[in-house]
């Protein structure tokens, strides 16, 4: 069976620039999908116009696969709860809620069956700690 896997954006970045985890983005036996916060967070890092043609291409391609994941209702709703727990625990400070689209990212995924691939494991298991879903470094 294929695993559906959502990667975060650190992931993509290594992919773009360096070549790096081509056994993660070549696997037959996985189903790739995009979580608009990383296509919104690579938009944010694109330098020139290579760079924004190249994500024009990406995104669209996951558009017409179907893969680009949007929130359900349910999800919005779960992702304000999750945020709150979060700051009330200390760890999402209101003022810069830099952990906001990771929390974003983990609840698009649970939302299709999908696991986090990341190389931002320490933020991913602050969240875990409040919402079930499933991830993984990128190196396991």
């Amino acid at each position: 069976m294929q695993e559906k896997v959502v990667f975060d954006t650190h992931v993509y970045i290594g992919v773009f620039n360096a070549g790096l985890f081509q056994d993660e983005i070549n696997g037959f036996n996985k189903v790739m999908y995009l979580v608009h916060p990383v296509l919104h967070e690579l938009w944010i890092g694109a330098k020139g116009k290579k760079e924004v043609n190249h994500l024009i291409s990406f995104g669209a391609r996951f558009i017409e696969l179907g893969r680009l994941v949007v929130p359900a209702a349910s999800t919005q709703i779960l992702i304000g709860k999750v945020c709150q727990k979060l700051r009330l625990s200390g760890k999402l400070n209101p003022s810069y809620p830099h952990i906001y689209n990771d929390v974003s990212i983990a609840l698009l995924a649970r939302q299709i069956g999908a696991t986090v691939v990341t190389r931002n494991i320490s933020d991913f298991e602050k969240i875990h700690k409040v919402v079930d879903f499933s991830f993984r470094d990128v190196s396991g």
